[in-house]
């Protein structure tokens, strides 16, 4: 692509993508590391914010000095991804690696403290109002990349960032949405990776876990925001490195900077060229004199026959390819992505064509079929014999589809039954004498009003069971369990101890019901109204908790 065409709409997106992944294969080890080291730590402390504010009992009192702690930890995150910014853009221009100062790291570290938490704040609002999201996200990408301690001031990074974002913003938002689609299915690999670890460790190593045995048990919160995390690990540096090429290229339509990459670069590849050169001088020197002119006389060719000779030659096939194109602008060499979208439209443009044709070649057949008469019928004025016939066949082919059409409608009619039954569906009672009955099989309503039911009809020692698995399905819709067949009374207790540690009064509630059920039920303790008041007391104090 031509200069000036770089300058009105940028690079490609495809293009642009292309040499973001070769930028990231060129990074020098000492880059990725500056990336991890900054990354890492910013993920698994988001992390275990956000597990840790979700599932302990007190969130609350910690919430202060968390948010405080997991902010740091996000400045220094941003801080070493400005580090790792800055050694892509040193590779690209063939620099030396950059020096760190005191002075340029506190610059640095000044300026991303200074303005990439506007972004907390900002970035939510673009994403509600959907249009101006790509710009502000581009914005903070290039604080990223320009922030790196060189600008004397935050007012200067600010501007600087402002400006590049306006740049090319179709390139901005092309760019934006193949990296959503290709982060899709980067995003549905690393799911179905974490999904097969418990198999895989149970099928190689015998390792068997809940996961293993209950693999529907991955589907929560957890699973999700380790596989989001491990795609921001994945993805945000191609990212970073689109943007660093987004800010050179818009600094380069005032310093020229990639006319002079280039230049540096004939200037790495002209030594080993002038030492070829001056190896062939060399061994020309010590070849063998020149022979006499006598000896060397050639016989003279006419400019003409010259002409000629050298028309004749550069006409032949082999030559041919040579020959530039002088009706017909330029091509620029496509890259794999619109070599892909060429070729597909190219195969689309000929199925459509063969359709066409296809459809084309049936209706005149159709036609020719339905009015063979169509050339006497245009002689005669459109009447006479030929003209009679054609309109007969064609009332006769209307009739017959009538008749088929009246057909199909006697026969759905005959075949429809007079009454529809409607069916109701009947709810499955569980079997509460058997050993695998499990509290999802109900709801809690469920099983409360099958309590009370067996409780009105004499059999205490099931009304008991009913209740005491009302109360498990209770606590697995407050997510406090996690319902599984394979799982004993004293799994769900260690459980239910384990997320629910700060609400005494509900682990002693459960305590009391669990001992009254497996009294009753594995013991020979006689089951009494009493006791079913006392469980049913214990499970309100439950529901109330």
């Amino acid at each position: 692509m031509k200069r000036r065409d770089l300058q009105r709409s940028g690079q490609p997106a495809s293009d642009l993508l292309e040499d973001a992944v070769r930028l990231l294969r060129r990074a020098p080890l000492s880059a990725w590391l500056a990336y991890f080291i900054g990354t890492v730590p910013g993920l698994l402390g988001a992390l275990y914010f956000l597990f840790d504010m979700g599932h302990s009992g007190d969130a609350a009192a910690r919430l202060v000095g968390s948010s405080l702690a997991l902010g740091a930890v996000w400045l220094w995150m941003k801080c070493w991804q400005a580090v790792f910014c800055c050694r892509l853009r040193a590779e690209l221009l063939l620099l030396d690696p950059p020096t760190w100062t005191a002075g340029r790291v506190a610059r640095l570290a000044a300026a991303q403290i200074a303005l990439q938490p506007l972004g907390l704040i900002v970035r939510p609002l673009a994403l509600v109002l959907t249009l101006p999201s790509i710009w502000v996200a581009t914005f903070f990408q290039n604080v990223t990349v320009l922030g790196d301690g060189e600008d004397d001031g935050v007012w200067a990074l600010f501007r600087r960032s402002f400006a590049q974002c306006l740049l090319w913003p179709l390139q901005a938002h092309f760019a934006a949405s193949l990296l959503l689609a290709f982060g899709f299915f980067v995003w549905l690999n690393i799911a179905i990776a974490i999904f097969s670890l418990p198999q895989l460790g149970r099928m190689f190593f015998g390792v068997e876990s809940i996961f293993s045995q209950n693999p529907m048990g991955m589907l929560n919160f957890t699973t999700l925001a380790v596989s989001l995390a491990t795609l921001y690990l994945c993805l945000d540096p191609l990212r970073k490195a689109i943007h660093v090429l987004r800010c050179f290229a818009g600094s380069s339509l005032r310093s020229g900077a990639d006319l002079e990459v280039q230049l540096q670069g004939a200037r790495r590849a002209a030594p080993p060229a002038a030492f070829a050169v001056l190896a062939l001088l060399f061994l020309g020197a010590l070849g063998p004199a020149p022979a006499p002119a006598a000896m060397k006389q050639e016989p003279k060719v006419g400019s003409t026959e010259l002409s000629e000779s050298l028309d004749d030659v550069l006409s032949r096939r082999e030559y041919s390819w040579r020959a530039p194109r002088e009706d017909q602008p330029q091509a620029r060499e496509d890259s794999w992505f619109g070599k892909i979208m060429k070729d597909f439209g190219e195969w689309m443009r000929q199925q459509v064509e063969t359709l066409t044709k296809w459809v084309g070649k049936m209706m005149k057949k159709f036609g020719d079929w339905l009015f063979p008469d169509r050339e006497f019928s245009s002689s005669a004025g459109g009447g006479g014999l030929w003209s009679w016939l054609g309109n007969a066949r064609v009332l006769g082919i209307g009739l017959a589809f009538a008749a088929v059409v009246i057909l199909i409608v006697l026969l759905v009619r005959r075949r429809r039954p007079r009454a529809e039954v409607v069916a109701e569906a009947v709810a499955v009672r569980p079997d509460l004498n058997a050993e695998n009955v499990t509290a999802d099989q109900l709801p809690e309503d469920g099983w409360l009003q099958l309590a009370r039911e067996l409780r009105a009809s004499g059999q205490l020692r099931l009304a008991l069971r009913a209740s005491y698995l009302a109360s498990l399905a209770h606590l697995g819709h407050r997510e406090l369990i996690c319902l599984a067949r394979h799982k004993s009374n004293h799994d769900y207790d260690r459980e239910l101890q384990r997320r629910a540690r700060a609400n005494t009064a509900l682990l002693g509630a459960f305590d009391r019901n669990l001992d009254a059920f497996e009294r009753s039920w594995y013991g020979e303790h006689e089951v009494t109204d009493a006791t079913l008041g006392d469980f049913s007391q214990n499970l309100e104090r439950i529901r109330a908790c």
